[in-house]
């Protein structure tokens, strides 16, 4: 008896049905009914009735059903407690601000940590503040921030600086432009990223310096949408400069505008540091 055989018996029992169960599997009608004999000789009992109706479980089909459901949500379980612990030892842990996934070098940050199985990177993007405060708190070794950051004992280096633009649609009073001043924005509708990004808080308060308040019409959680909202008329989108120019959208740059700025952080006192050293030195 495997897991795999648990797998096969439970979607012959749902489906009712060998053909369908089949083709749930990608296995073929003939080698899934060996599967199911074979566990049927194992018990020494049968598991269905087979019928016109198709197959229709026996009273120890349906507790073998019952018991093999129990059986495989504790395995899984326990595979992903282990899995846990394995991630666990992996002690060079690397975090990212929402929206830093776009501007660092993904190929060389994946080089480098096949080079290295000790590092362990989600891929997952945090609120900035939450990814500083994991550093400061020695939870994870190594962060990519928005922002220059002045913290007693972490070591702040710059990796890339992004250009903040406005994405304009065809047609828009803006198209035959190639660069804009902040005050040109104040009444129109605004697509931003949303709170999660620095960018968004910083938007609002260089608006709010400039005399108005933001017409936020969407708060959008990634880029595509963004883009796509942007595309369709729905208002100008501002970002970092991630996508590029179409016969539908021009990029404007921000007259003044600041740049979008990430930094790599780790503490000085990192039993790791002379890794995230080496890890800046590959990414950079």
């Amino acid at each position: 008896m495997n897991t795999r055989n648990f797998k096969c018996f439970q979607a012959v029992y749902e489906e009712r049905n060998l053909q369908a169960a089949a083709n749930k599997l990608f296995l073929s009608p003939q080698g899934l009914s060996k599967i199911i004999k074979s566990i049927e000789d194992e018990f020494g009992t049968s598991l269905f009735i087979r019928s016109k109706e198709g197959f229709i479980p026996t009273e120890s089909g349906r507790l073998f059903y019952e018991r093999s459901k129990t059986i495989s949500r504790d395995l899984n379980d326990l595979f992903s407690s282990i899995e846990a612990l394995n991630d666990k030892e992996k002690r060079f842990k690397v975090g990212f601000a929402a929206g830093t996934i776009r501007a660092i070098d993904v190929p060389s940050v994946a080089s480098f940590m096949a080079d290295n199985p000790e590092i362990l990177a989600s891929w997952y993007e945090y609120e900035n503040e939450n990814v500083i405060q994991q550093v400061v708190n020695d939870e994870i070794s190594f962060g990519f921030v928005v922002g220059k950051q002045s913290l007693t004992g972490v070591v702040c280096e710059h990796v890339k600086a992004v250009d903040l633009v406005v994405y304009v649609y065809k047609g828009h009073r803006f198209w035959n432009e190639s660069q804009i001043e902040l005050k040109d924005l104040r009444d129109e509708k605004i697509i931003s990223m949303n709170e999660k990004y620095r960018v968004y808080h910083d938007i609002v308060n260089a608006c709010h310096l400039n005399g108005f308040a933001p017409n936020i019409i969407a708060k959008v959680d990634e880029g595509e949408s963004l883009y796509l909202l942007s595309k369709n008329r729905a208002g100008l989108g501002i970002s970092p400069r991630f996508f590029p120019e179409t016969d539908e959208i021009k990029v404007l740059t921000i007259k003044d505008a600041y740049t979008w700025n990430v930094y790599g952080i780790y503490r000085e006192d990192s039993a790791d540091k002379d890794l995230a050293k080496k890890f800046l030195a590959a990414i950079k």
